[in-house]
């Protein structure tokens, strides 16, 4: 949080980090917001990303947790797993329980030239 905070803050001393996380199952939601801007601020994704993935996977880390991904991240996950082949895995099995592509189409896996 701290390592976040510092490179945030350098640029933009407006951007504020809102943090919750599971104490019990060590995982940290890091967030930030730009009080009284309500729009998306490409400034501040170019800020936090990849470079809060580099640091999550330095500590171990996992870039998703019981929510999955959702459409921001899956094209990192392929760059930041931490088992490649876990990624060929998830997509098989779902190509397995979804021959046609229509359940949460690049909602959770990236798509294969998401990874070029």
């Amino acid at each position: 949080v701290e390592e976040m905070r510092k490179r945030i803050c350098e640029t933009r001393p407006d951007v504020k980090d809102v943090n919750w996380g599971h104490i019990m199952d060590g995982n940290l939601h890091f967030n930030v917001t730009t009080p009284g801007n309500f729009e998306h601020d490409p400034e501040v994704q170019d800020l936090l990303e990849p470079y809060i993935f580099e640091a999550v996977v330095r500590r171990k880390g996992s870039i998703s947790a019981e929510h999955g991904l959702g459409r921001c991240k899956n094209e990192y996950m392929g760059q930041y797993a931490s088992n490649p082949t876990a990624v060929t895995d998830m997509k098989f099995v779902k190509e397995m329980f979804d021959l046609n592509g229509i359940l949460n189409s690049g909602k959770f896996l990236p798509n294969d030239n998401d990874n070029e």
